[in-house]
C-alpha cells in the first residue's frame, strides 16, 4: 500500500509518501506526479521518502525519471538515503 499526501505551497508541491513504492502503487505515484507536471509544468516538486518502507526496481526507475525531470527528494533512514543518492545520480 502507498499513501501519498500532496501539499501545494505557491508554485511548489510536496508529495509525502508512506508505505511501499512497489507494483501497482508505482503507477499511482506516476499518475499523481504527471498530473502535477501537466497542470503546472514549472512547479518545483519535492518528494519525502522518510515513511517509505520498501521500493522495488520499478519504483526506483520511476524515482530516477522523476529526478531527471527536476524532482528533488528527502528522507531519513539508510535505505531511503541510499535510494535518493542512487536515483539522483550520486551512486
Amino acid at each position: 500500500m502507498l499513501r501519498i499526501i500532496t501539499e501545494q505551497n505557491g508554485d511548489g508541491y510536496r508529495l509525502e509518501l508512506h508505505g511501499h513504492v512497489t507494483g501497482d502503487w508505482v503507477a499511482v505515484l506516476e499518475r499523481q506526479w504527471r498530473e502535477i507536471r501537466d497542470a503546472a509544468p514549472s512547479a518545483l516538486v519535492r518528494v519525502g521518502l522518510s515513511n517509505v518502507v520498501f521500493i522495488d526496481a520499478d519504483g526506483e526507475q520511476l524515482l530516477r525519471r522523476m529526478a531527471q525531470s527536476g524532482v528533488t527528494f528527502d528522507g531519513a533512514g539508510v535505505m531511503n538515503r541510499y535510494v535518493i543518492e542512487k536515483v539522483s545520480g550520486g551512486v
